[in-house]
């Protein structure tokens, strides 16, 4: 594909069906997830230079930074997709090693055109399930940026992040709003952005009880975006409204969520 988005009549029933099977099609694998991002062969072009794409990084770096020491993170980017999430933290100076995981093979491609000339050390890994074939406690960074969302069994998905986040490590997530599901199905249908193929979009409740059962404290939150469009002038509204608007009302209906956790620790005796 090209990056190109039209709509016929023809095109906008095939695709609203597709849409229909993804969201009611339970369970699904990875394998299926990852078959459906070797389908999106316009991947970066669509993603190159757009405002929503590029905040999941800026943003959670600004909310992660206090907390960050001055030593160099082993970093978990899963699902890595074309490797910009490991590429932003290494530009940033904090990470001395990467594993990218991903469920897809071509997207697996585009994470080496873009690090093998980066200087970043890393290494790519494809899974088609759960659990990760990695130590307790392995990685100082573990970033899952827009991707528990796509995974079925979210729980053990969740677990596994925990499990393999180091005592004194920080872990990001960032997913969609559960109230934008509609928009995401709407603006697939009608051909102005690719689809998200298989998933399921979660309440803030259900992250929650993933954060609490695996023993995780949040230590920043917020939600993003209102207003998803790539010019100076909504982009220049939208940071007014996250500046202004109560807390409150953008964790309802803002498009993104974002958590920096750790580990909790008890206090001392």
């Amino acid at each position: 594909m090209s990056g190109q988005y039209y709509f016929t009549l023809k095109g906008f029933f095939t695709r609203a069906r597709q849409e229909y099977l993804y969201y009611t099609t339970r369970p699904w694998s990875l394998d299926d997830v990852g078959k459906f991002w070797d389908s999106v062969e316009d991947y970066d072009d669509v993603n190159e230079e757009l405002y929503t794409y590029f905040r999941r990084f800026t943003n959670s770096f600004d909310l992660a930074e206090k907390h960050l020491s001055k030593k160099k993170y082993t970093m978990l980017d899963l699902q890595a997709r074309s490797g910009k999430g490991s590429l932003f933290w290494h530009e940033k100076g904090y990470v001395k090693s990467s594993v990218c995981v991903d469920f897809s093979d071509y997207l697996i491609s585009l994470t080496h055109r873009r690090l093998r000339k980066s200087g970043l050390k890393y290494t790519s890994i494809r899974i088609s399930g759960l659990p990760l074939k990695f130590k307790d406690g392995e990685f100082d960074l573990v970033c899952s940026y827009e991707t528990i969302e796509h995974v079925y069994d979210y729980d053990l998905f969740f677990n596994e992040l925990a499990r393999v986040l180091s005592g004194d490590g920080i872990m990001i997530l960032t997913c969609p709003n559960r109230m934008w599901e509609w928009v995401h199905w709407l603006s697939t249908v009608i051909n102005i952005n690719h689809s998200e193929g298989p998933h399921r979009f979660l309440k803030r409740r259900e992250l929650i009880k993933c954060i609490r059962r695996n023993n995780l404290q949040i230590v920043e939150e917020n939600s993003t975006i209102f207003l998803p469009f790539n010019n100076r002038i909504s982009i220049a509204i939208d940071n007014i409204l996250e500046k202004y608007l109560p807390y409150f009302i953008k964790s309802f209906f803002a498009l993104r969520r974002t958590f920096i956790l750790k580990k909790h620790v008890p206090a001392s005796l």
